[in-house]
């Protein structure tokens, strides 16, 4: 039984058994399956509180102390806590940028609208817990919104709408999206498609979310009359039920609509369709519309949802005209419509229709820009994401993490096809025993029939992954002989190594979940028994969780794209990845770990190599800087356009476009934007020459700026010192030509791209800077070894890297700077206005600060310099080490396009960047 499904018959049974005596109430507790069963217990105390309209400590508290089945003193506390917590789930309500002329409508025809499929829907999430009422009030304003901003289906037109929705990975789109289709469905909209990714197993879990918060049925064509779902008894009058044009085991299909007797002559409820974005398919969707209305455009308002509408890792394959026929095939399925309303929704701002054109005015231009609108959704506070993963400063950075170096000579990150793995890494060796551990853990927890999966995405290529699709079931073979064999016995420990090895993996990684190693052992059969292994490609494989609910899917699942994109992995506890750390917007895709963990948060782990863990860290700032733009443009009333060309100048974007756009051209023309960026000189060449040359220009160029204008015990600072000088000392520093914005990147020397955008601005906002030399308060009782720099204690980085010939700084981090730096030059006043203001208004406060500035701000670094224990290579100085860092205000000039011939090195660099192409990829069609 599904567990938000059969809270109704538990609340219904503890109504009839209240009256009753304390046996009584155990009797019902253990048919109920509430006794010593930790996640059912919360699951239940979850139902009967969601419906209430007003939630506080004292009804936590009573419903907890007066519960059905016994609990302990402490037992009672740790629940009341824990629901505290489920129940203080807050969420904002986003940010908005829109064109000028919106002229809203949904106020206006409010109170003649019949909201029956939305009310439906709220109420069903209201009485089955799936969601607390603080989200579903916010899941209404944010929808709300949204649909105004879409046409409206009473305006007689013709009009057209286009918008985005900028989400997070495994946040919700799809909840929103569900409410938005009721509430459209409601409005006047007949004809709704929802264009679910490009994989079949998407596809059919898009339409078994579409038919449980919409339809209100199975889905089915086979001619019998489909099941209907639990959404369809909280209807306010009788049922009413929408019709379908695709069913959870069809995409559609031109002979299944005529057999299902699916026609748009006459439709008295609105009509959905659920399509993988295929070519084929939306080419014969499109011919069987044309077919129902031969006289012209359809008078039907239409609303078109385009999940995953980034769709990054198929815009620049090898085959471009193949994307451009699917955008092709949209645009002439919504030409067919004289009123029709298109929403993209993405959880990247790296999405296609920004920066796969090869002009600005080309963006502007398309049918499918979101001209009228882009929404960026804020997550719930109880969302697992990546700056609470990934972050320095992230919460769960240090508990989820587990950084894997052993892979490297058993299943490389570059590999071809015909490569044979012959065991796995020790590390996901040990990763599947901890998934095994996790999920008896779970097990312990009452959620035997919970969903549990593990993720392994370690090749690109069908056959490498079918390869380690043998090798991790002949690995989990020899767990289960040694559990089966050895769990029982008392000393099965030490009778058997692989026992012996999952006790101590259980004592590393979950001593302090509140469960003993006893309890672990006991049911570690049940745990390791139920577990399948399935490889997730093109070629089959499917994670079937709606055919599994009454045991539950316990799966490790393998593969590459068809597993990754868009994909919800139910239950997901251990995931290792080994992937090219460059492919930025592909990375961010695979991270199928984010979303929601209630209950066992504590019990996730993510294996990845150190550098994929720097990575994400660099892409995830990236991402928050630009949603952080939109809450910016938000508030100076900017439109989508102004946000399409600040995501096309993102140093970030520049990356991954060009190492896509340079596999044949020997040049390429961008045009940056460094408004509110911090760029740090975090990678130099290791030369001794280099570093010498490099001190000696750094200390000379202090010299010549004559006493600070600010001294202070940690920082000297002067004020307006000539940006050409700067400029000069940008340009001769020597930076490793690694770099991708301060390294030299043309064939002509003294060019990177940050250099040519001071340059470009150096006459007017650039002509004054402010200068910070920053250094470490004299202690008392120091070493005299430390280094010491004109009476200055200087500061240390002591986890440096020797890669490619470069000295960096910080290893993989990409920094430079101290957290804070970017307060440099500011009053305490002015820092705390500022930060507070951020705060308040959503924004990145590091950002807002270099915003704020009325001058740029150089940072002069000079510190003392040491390499990691595990690094390679020797630091080629013995002495201190100079670099600098940039603090750059907004611009009022408009990036200005340059054009490089692309030297050698950075040409190999940006290969990096590259995406990857999966072997899925090269099969989309057939998909």
């Amino acid at each position: 039984m599904e567990t938000t499904n059969r809270w109704s018959w538990i609340c219904a049974g503890w109504n009839r058994s209240h009256q009753t005596g304390r046996s009584q109430k155990n009797i019902f507790a253990k048919r109920a399956g509430l006794m010593d069963n930790s996640e059912a217990q919360m699951a239940y105390f979850r139902s009967v509180l969601s419906g209430e309209p007003e939630i506080t400590q004292k009804l936590i508290s009573d419903t907890v102390r007066n519960s059905p089945f016994p609990l302990s003193e402490e037992n009672q506390t740790k629940i009341i806590r824990l629901l505290e917590t489920n129940f203080d789930i807050t969420q904002k309500l986003g940010a908005t940028v829109s064109r000028e002329e919106h002229v809203p409508w949904l106020a206006r025809r409010r109170p003649e609208i019949d909201f029956y499929y939305w009310n439906r829907l709220r109420k069903y999430y209201i009485n089955e817990g799936v969601l607390p009422g603080r989200i579903i009030n916010v899941l209404d304003n944010v929808t709300d919104e949204i649909l105004d901003f879409s046409g409206d289906p009473q305006d007689l037109g013709p009009w057209k709408k286009r918008g985005m929705v900028l989400g997070h990975v495994q946040s919700g789109k799809t909840t929103n999206y569900s409410a938005l289709i009721c509430k459209a469905a409601d409005a006047g909209y007949k004809i709704i498609i929802v264009l679910a990714g490009i994989t079949n197993s998407l596809r059919s879990q898009t339409q078994e979310r579409i038919d449980e918060t919409f339809i209100g049925r199975v889905s089915v064509f086979q001619g019998i009359t489909p099941k209907t779902m639990k959404i369809s008894q909280f209807g306010d009058t009788s049922p009413r039920f929408p019709a379908y044009g695709t069913s959870r085991d069809r995409d559609f299909s031109v002979n299944a609509a005529r057999t299902a007797g699916v026609s748009l002559a006459s439709l008295n409820e609105p009509m959905i369709f659920v399509t993988k974005k295929n070519r084929a398919i939306l080419n014969n969707l499109r011919r069987w519309i044309e077919q129902e209305n031969p006289g012209g455009r359809i008078d039907h308002p239409l609303l078109l949802i385009d999940d995953e509408a980034d769709n990054a890792s198929i815009n620049t394959s090898a085959e471009p005209d193949r994307v451009t026929a699917i955008n092709r095939a949209i645009r002439d399925i919504l030409a067919l419509f004289s009123r029709s309303t298109y929403i993209g929704y993405t959880a990247t701002p790296f999405a296609n229709i920004f920066i796969d054109p090869d002009t600005e005015d080309e963006m502007l231009g398309d049918d499918l820009f979101p001209n009228d609108f882009i929404k960026a959704l804020d997550p719930p506070s109880n969302y697992v994401g990546p700056t609470r993963v990934f972050d320095e400063n992230g919460d769960l950075r240090d508990s989820i993490i587990r950084t894997v170096e052993d892979f490297a000579d058993i299943i490389p990150l570059r590999h071809n096809r015909h490569f044979d793995p012959v065991c796995l890494p020790p590390s996901l060796e040990k990763a599947i025993r901890v998934f095994i551990i996790a999920h008896a853990i779970r097990i312990l927890r009452g959620a035997r029939t919970e969903h549990s999966s593990m993720m392994i995405n370690v090749s690109l290529f069908n056959d490498v992954q079918e390869r380690v699709e043998g090798l991790v079931y002949r690995y989990l073979q020899t767990l289960r002989d040694s559990v089966v064999v050895s769990s029982g016995l008392p000393d099965g420990v030490q009778r058997d190594k692989n026992l012996a090895t999952m006790k101590e993996d259980f004592s590393r990684e979950f001593s302090n979940c509140g469960t003993a190693w006893k309890e672990v052992q006991s049911v570690l059969q049940d745990a390791v028994m139920s577990v399948q292994v399935r490889t997730v490609n093109r070629r089959g494989g499917q994670l079937d969780y709606s055919q599994n609910l009454q045991e539950g899917l316990h799966v490790i699942a393998i593969g590459g794209l068809a597993l990754s994109r868009g994909l919800t992995l139910e239950g997901l506890l251990v995931s290792y990845v080994l992937r090219n750390a460059g492919a930025s917007d592909t990375l961010m895709q695979m991270a199928r770990w984010f979303g929601y963990r209630p209950s066992y948060e504590n019990l996730c782990r993510l294996y990845l190599p150190e550098v994929s863990v720097d990575h994400y860290d660099f892409v995830n700032e990236a991402t928050e800087e630009l949603r952080s733009e939109i809450k910016r443009m938000q508030r100076l009333n900017m439109t989508p356009a102004a946000f399409g060309l600040r995501v096309r100048h993102s140093p970030a974007v520049i990356q991954i476009t060009a190492a896509n756009k340079m596999r044949t051209a020997t040049s390429m023309t961008i045009a940056l934007d460094y408004s509110g960026r911090h760029v740090e000189g975090y990678r130099l060449p290791n030369d001794e020459n280099t570093f010498r040359k490099n001190r000696d220009m750094l200390v000379k160029f202090l010299d010549g700026l004559g006493e600070p204008s600010e001294h202070d015990t940690r920082f000297q600072i002067w004020r307006n010192v000539s940006g050409r000088n700067v400029l000069e000392l940008i340009r001769n520093f020597g930076f490793s030509p690694r770099h991708m914005d301060l390294g030299e990147i043309s064939q002509e020397p003294g060019h990177s791209l940050f250099s040519d955008y001071v340059s470009d601005r150096v006459a007017e906002e650039l002509g004054s800077w402010d200068v910070a030399f920053p250094f470490v308060q004299k202690i008392e009782g120091t070493s005299d070894e430390q280094f010491n720099f004109r009476n200055f204690k200087l500061r240390r980085r002591h986890a440096g890297e020797i890669k490619d010939g470069d000295y960096l700084v910080t290893g993989g981090k990409n920094r430079l700077s101290n957290p804070g730096d970017e307060r440099l030059g500011y009053t305490n006043e002015e820092i705390t206005r500022i930060e507070q203001e951020a705060e308040r208004e959503g924004l990145r406060k590091e950002t807002e600060l270099n915003l704020s500035r009325t001058r740029p701000l150089i940072i002069a670094h000079l510190f003392e310099a040491r390499l990691k224990s595990s690094s390679e290579g020797k630091l080629q100085t013995g002495e201190c080490i100079a670099s600098l860092s940039f603090c750059m205000p907004g611009t009022r000039i408009n990036p200005i396009p340059q054009t490089y011939a692309v030297n050698t090195v950075y040409r190999r660099q940006l290969d990096l960047f590259r995406r990857e192409e999966d072997d899925d990829t090269e099969y989309l069609e057939e998909l």
